[in-house]
């Protein structure tokens, strides 16, 4: 028996003293809340699908747009960066008072999730990176923004990205390419900048690792090639490879993504959602 219809909602959440208004969606469960953060270029709609399946009636599903991607506006005359956006978050969660609560990101969203959880340990009961940026190798669009101007980028750079993501085979690109189709330039640029700084720089996969909470990895079964895998797997980090996916393994494979989550959610958080039989 499916739940209830997920709520497309506004909020005004600030950061630095500036508020935004967030376009999220909230599908009511009776279980415990998973909030997803989505990655660069993306929005909520790639954790909509979850609204529906069977696996997940569960829990509480929560999903708020970046400013500038989906139905969250952006102000080109004050730019964000990575930790403007995790500042967003913590007050999104504030407002809604949740209390423990899955967390899950996705792509860039990892890398916000990561941040988020370090200073909300608390907070987070367990922590999903649906391959979410820990080294260097995972700036897949990111890294191409940063060496050019932004008029460059919006004239030369953007187009081409959108044509690589076009050529790319399988259902998660071109879900994605609809999604891109939505996202404002000007975000996509800013937030591309403390993306690769932080893939670089931030010795993320230590921190991740370091995190002292249940955590898992999930990744599509056509990126074996990742160099950090190993490491994953010698560490208490559960790491899930979705069979037949590529990046966007929530549109590739759905009903392997949900499972994945649900029996996440019941191993390592909540122990009263039960195991799905999939």
């Amino acid at each position: 028996m499916l739940g209830e219809t997920p709520q497309f909602l506004e909020m005004t959440a600030s950061t630095a003293g500036r508020p935004y208004t967030l376009g999220y969606f909230d599908r009511p469960g009776p279980g415990p809340a998973i909030l997803y953060i989505h990655g660069l270029g993306c929005s909520k709609d790639d954790f909509l699908e979850m609204a529906s399946a069977p696996e997940l009636q569960s829990f509480r599903l929560i999903s708020a747009d970046h400013p500038g991607c989906g139905d969250s506006p952006y102000d080109d005359d004050h730019p964000l960066n990575i930790d403007g956006i995790v500042n967003l978050i913590e007050n999104f969660v504030d407002k809604l008072e949740l209390g423990s609560f899955l967390l899950v990101g996705g792509s860039l969203g990892g890398l916000v999730a990561l941040l988020y959880a370090e200073r909300n340990v608390k907070r987070v009961a367990g922590f999903a990176n649906v391959e979410g940026n820990l080294a260097p190798e995972d700036c897949m669009f990111s890294r191409n923004v940063i060496p050019h101007s932004y008029q460059h980028f919006v004239n030369v750079i953007f187009p081409q990205i959108k044509k690589a993501v076009s050529a790319r085979r399988g259902r998660g690109f071109a879900q994605h390419l609809g999604v891109l189709a939505k996202a404002n330039p000007r975000a996509y640029y800013d937030y591309a900048f403390q993306t690769v700084t932080y893939s670089d720089q931030g010795n993320l996969l230590k921190r991740f690792l370091g995190l002292p909470i249940p955590k898992c990895f999930l990744y599509g079964s056509q990126n074996r090639h990742l160099s950090y895998l190993a490491r994953l797997r010698e560490s208490d980090c559960t790491v899930i490879e979705i069979p037949g996916a590529n990046h966007f393994l929530f549109y590739d494979a759905p009903n392997h993504y949900a499972t994945a989550l649900a029996n996440f959610a019941r191993d390592a958080c909540f122990v009263s959602a039960p195991r799905s039989s999939s």
